[in-house]
């Protein structure tokens, strides 16, 4: 058989680590139904009118979706505020940023991450032959200078989440304007506004309100994990119209399924179910960080729908212990995090499970 001619930094890309099934855990451990908060999932579900929709227009899965997803990115535009001239849509977030490093990275160039950060950013730039420069992090926060300074000639990327997974940091407005004062015009940034919806703060504000002429901006959206969308994979990228144009050009042409659309256009107008998910994401937060600091356990104030806690050197072992009682939460070894552990909120009643079973384990 002809060996294929693959390119040699293909192997140096680290695979993906997703967070653990809940049917890998329950044919490990034997447990029936464990819970999961590993991934940032919604714990309400999907929104009512978005299943409701799908079961609407289930009967046209036989033909192929609009390529263009104008109705999704019509009422996509509304939610966010932009024009629909400045939207696509994705199958995912995940593929817009693929789409995007397929377009601006060449063999060779250089993309910035931050230290601690989604790790899809660096897969999907090392598979278009992108350098990856590691921006260190002051502790867990996003250094700005030294993100700066670390842009080069060969500089074509900038990935910043905001807020940040895995850490829950955000940028504020006026640290988000210092960032982008001075990028060079060659360089795209990319902010990945995922978690965005559960922002509390009030001094954040969406790159979306700072996209212009003048630096060259995408802001990513999804629908994931406000939205309650995670298995059917609606993203959006939000940028100036010559930005997208070369975008739109290599985008696959039926990349947002049928019902993917339709489920996309409900949830967008189910502004009861996103409220629900923010005030009880909200609520359980701070009931999560009251039990923490009564086991005396540092935790990182968030702005997102998970908290990251740090646990000390046994961190693995308490992961373990976790998954052991049914509990899935995500070690934060593959992230360089070896002392914590990243807990997504979850029910009520989910909630205090995990904590329950914390408690027993660091008894022990």
């Amino acid at each position: 058989m002809k060996k294929h001619n693959i390119p040699a930094w293909i192997y140096k890309i680290p695979q993906y680590v997703p967070g653990r099934s809940k049917e890998e855990i329950s044919r490990a451990y034997g447990i029936e139904n464990p819970i999961k908060m590993a991934s940032n999932e919604n714990p309400l579900g999907a929104s009512p009118m978005a299943l409701e929709a799908m079961k609407k227009y289930r009967y046209m899965v036989n033909l192929y979706p609009d390529p263009l997803a104008y109705e999704l990115r019509k009422t996509a535009a509304q939610a966010f505020n932009c024009g629909i001239e400045q939207i696509i849509a994705g199958n995912g977030s995940d593929e817009i940023i693929d789409l995007i490093c397929k377009v601006y990275i060449e063999p060779g160039d250089e993309v910035i991450i931050p230290q601690y950060t989604f790790s899809y950013y660096e897969i999907a730039a090392l598979s278009c032959g992108a350098h990856v420069v590691h921006v260190p992090m002051q502790g867990l926060d996003t250094d700005i200078g030294a993100i700066k300074d670390a842009i080069g000639n060969r500089t074509k990327i900038l990935f910043i989440a905001n807020p940040n997974n895995p850490t829950g940091v955000y940028l504020n407005k006026d640290s988000l304007s210092q960032l982008i004062g001075g990028i060079p015009d060659d360089v795209l940034v990319v902010i990945d506004e995922a978690y965005a919806p559960f922002v509390r703060a009030d001094d954040f504000v969406s790159g979306v309100k700072i996209i212009d002429a003048e630096v060259k901006i995408i802001v990513l959206m999804t629908l994931s994990k406000s939205h309650g969308l995670a298995g059917l994979r609606v993203g959006f990228g939000i940028a100036m119209e010559s930005i997208l144009d070369p975008i739109w050009r290599i985008k696959p042409p039926f990349n947002v399924n049928t019902l993917a659309q339709k489920a996309g256009i409900a949830a967008l107008k189910d502004t009861k179910f996103l409220q629900d998910t923010i005030t009880h994401t909200w609520r359980e937060l701070d009931y999560l960080y009251a039990r923490f600091e009564e086991l005396g356990l540092e935790f990182v104030p968030t702005q997102t729908n998970f908290v990251l806690v740090k646990i000390g050197e046994n961190a693995r072992d308490v992961y373990e212990s976790l998954l052991k009682k049914g509990i899935i939460v995500r070690n934060m070894a593959s992230y360089g995090l070896d002392e914590y552990i990243r807990v997504s909120v979850g029910l009520s009643h989910e909630n205090i499970s995990f904590i329950t079973a914390l408690k027993e384990i660091l008894k022990r």
